[in-house]
């Protein structure tokens, strides 16, 4: 059963879901924990305790003295090690060091590093200790006040090295240029190694070879009929027609340059017969322990060092530099510990949306705050490249939007995976009304999910372990239950009478087996009869954003006149708003990421190697 007596537990896991990756001041924490051993005083010993992670609990054992953590070990942990494991130790040596639980959390391992914070705050606790002493809040350290570091010259700098940033870096490399990769996380990855590495194409020989549907029209059809359909009467929100067009129909060079060249493997769907899934490359993975999309990155990441491109982990860029005349000239970046020049001739932006920063989300979409504590998108992605762009005179697409295709409980212990399964058999959504809003199987559900207050998922009691579950969090105003439809209308705080409703006419629609209000597939369409009922808060699970820059067709980045800034490019989810509304369609974002990174990383280069001389500030 969740421990409801750690309050300040979750807040600080709270706060350390919302920071920024900046970089902290050791000294000042550990001149705070110095201190702290004036007062604090815990009983020496091992503590033993667990917190839930994403695949489940997480156990720890943290050693303590009088008035410090000693160690701490992981026992127990069912995480995926390739996210996982190298995150872990990073945050274990840094709370150990700084003696400071209020520790960044590091890129694609969020939930499984906030549990492992939990588990230590909560043995600091059990020693009798105060988590205020290991609480010390970052101390953001300003980048151009560091001592100089060396300065290195390329044609091509990219920044990031998720799918589009490594895809950019290799078509750079292709084309002769001079190529040095920064990448903000201690390696590379981005939200593509968090994802399933499904690349949606037309006209492939995998597809031709498997009968399923291959034509680039029809897809381009599908594409553009599903976002007009979702865009709800506002055809300024539409994508670019053209855009779209031009990226199906090279789709299938793209799948060949990524099979032939940096040798991923994928098989056609053959589980759907029509609609966009029927045009999905399902990756063909060699370690079922991971994302097939962190293998597709690592296959890309070879390619690039193969080519010669050199990359550098753990070097976050912060500035642009440019020209008298505006011409960009290359990229400032620092470590925490030294700050770095690097001269070039072009740059490729593309580190990735802003899904993990609170105040670039916010200011763009005020409701979407609690999304960001359900980010599914690396926690590095805060924007940099946005931010970066923006000083330099970038234009901003006119709206912005989160994309994502997967919701899980508001309550932060709780896990996706005890909701059931994706279908959501058994189980309903409706709205701080009590009313359905939905067809729940919709593939890209959050985009509705979005414009509601709230959303609550209704189940029953018919499964017996799913009920148990969800008796171990009543009490949070997230998870309520009631013998009735009215009452547990009630204690939602919607409308009784529309709860009962909603309830008795999904059950009617079920034994009839057709929905006739949404038209939800009949398979995972069933009747909520047997009490007690549960609600349970739900939240859009953030997979990244919809935004960025307005493009050329070749991703050279416009200034707010709408004329090409000399030397820069962006790709990704820096460049990816003219492929939606505010729909994200599933399987598309690792097209758009390779094709733009590719499109862009060789019209870089070409402008690059036009050049005789590096720009001069």
């Amino acid at each position: 059963m969740p421990n409801r007596s750690l309050p300040a537990v979750r807040l600080l896991c709270a706060a350390v879901m919302l920071a920024a990756a900046a970089m902290t001041s050791a000294a000042q924490a550990s001149a705070d924990a110095q201190d702290a051993s004036n007062v604090l005083k815990m009983k020496p010993g091992a503590y033993v305790e667990s917190a839930i992670g994403w695949n489940g609990p997480i156990e720890v054992k943290t050693t303590v003295s009088d008035n410090r953590i000693d160690s701490i070990e992981i026992l127990k942990s069912d995480e995926v090690p390739y996210i996982a494991d190298e995150p872990m130790k990073a945050i274990i040596q840094k709370v150990v060091s700084e003696q400071n639980l209020f520790v960044d959390v590091v890129t694609g391992a969020s939930r499984s590093s906030e549990a492992l914070l939990r588990a230590v705050g909560q043995a600091v606790q059990a020693a009798g200790g105060d988590l205020k002493f290991f609480t010390h809040e970052a101390v953001p350290i300003d980048p151009a006040t560091l001592p100089e570091g060396d300065e290195a010259q390329a044609d091509v700098i990219v920044v990031g090295g998720g799918a589009s940033g490594l895809a950019a870096a290799a078509s750079a490399l292709e084309s002769g240029a001079r190529v040095i990769v920064l990448e903000k996380a201690p390696h590379t990855g981005g939200s593509a190694a968090l994802s399933a590495g499904i690349v949606t194409a037309a006209g492939t020989d995998i597809q031709k070879a498997s009968g399923l549907p291959a034509d680039s029209a029809g897809l381009a059809k599908l594409w553009l009929e599903d976002q007009k359909r979702s865009v709800k009467g506002a055809p300024a929100n539409l994508p670019d027609a053209a855009q779209v067009e031009a990226l199906v129909k090279q789709s299938a060079e793209t799948v060949d340059w990524l099979t032939k060249k940096v040798g991923m493997q994928f098989s056609a769907n053959a589980a759907a017969a029509d609609g966009i899934g029927a045009y999905q490359l399902l990756p063909i993975s060699s370690d079922a322990s991971r994302p097939a999309g962190a293998e597709e990155v690592e296959k890309l990441e070879q390619y690039v060092k193969k080519l010669g491109g050199i990359i550098r982990t753990a070097t976050p860029a912060w500035k642009i530099l440019t020209t008298d005349d505006g011409r960009v000239s290359g990229v400032a970046a620092a470590d925490g510990k030294n700050r770095f020049t690097f001269r070039a001739k072009s740059v490729v932006l593309a580190p990735g949306g802003f899904a993990a920063d609170l105040m670039k989300v916010t200011s763009r979409q005020p409701r979407w705050a609690v999304y960001v504590e359900r980010a599914g998108a690396a926690k590095t992605s805060t924007g940099d490249g946005l931010t970066m762009g923006l000083q330099v005179g970038a234009k901003e697409v006119s709206d912005s939007w989160l994309m994502g295709t997967q919701f899980a409980p508001a309550y932060p212990e709780m896990t996706a995976a005890m909701l059931g399964e994706r279908g959501f058999a058994g189980a309903t959504l409706v709205n701080e009304k009590g009313l359905r809003f939905v067809k729940e199987d919709l593939p890209n559900i959050t985009s509705e999910m979005s414009q509601q207050l709230d959303v609550w998922l209704i189940t029953d009691s018919k499964d017996p372990e799913k009920a148990k579950t969800l008796r171990n969090y009543l009490g949070f105003d997230t998870v309520v239950h009631g013998n009735t439809p009215e009452e547990l209308g009630r204690r939602m705080g919607a409308r009784a009478d529309n709860v009962k409703q909603t309830i008795e006419k999904l059950n009617a629609d079920a034994a009839a087996g057709k929905d006739t209000a949404f038209g939800r597939d009949p398979i995972n369409f069933t009747s909520l009869t047997q009490a007690p009922y549960f609600a349970v808060k739900v939240r859009p699970v953030i997979s990244g954003t919809i935004g960025g820059f307005v493009v050329t067709p070749d991703f050279q980045v416009l200034d707010n006149a709408l004329k090409p800034i000399q030397g820069l490019w962006a790709a990704g989810e820096l460049a990816n708003r003219a492929f939606y509304n505010r729909v994200y369609e599933p399987g598309t974002s690792l097209l758009i990421a390779y094709a733009s990174g590719r499109a862009a990383g060789t019209s870089a280069a070409k402008a690059a190697l036009s050049k005789p001389e590096l720009p001069v500030n």
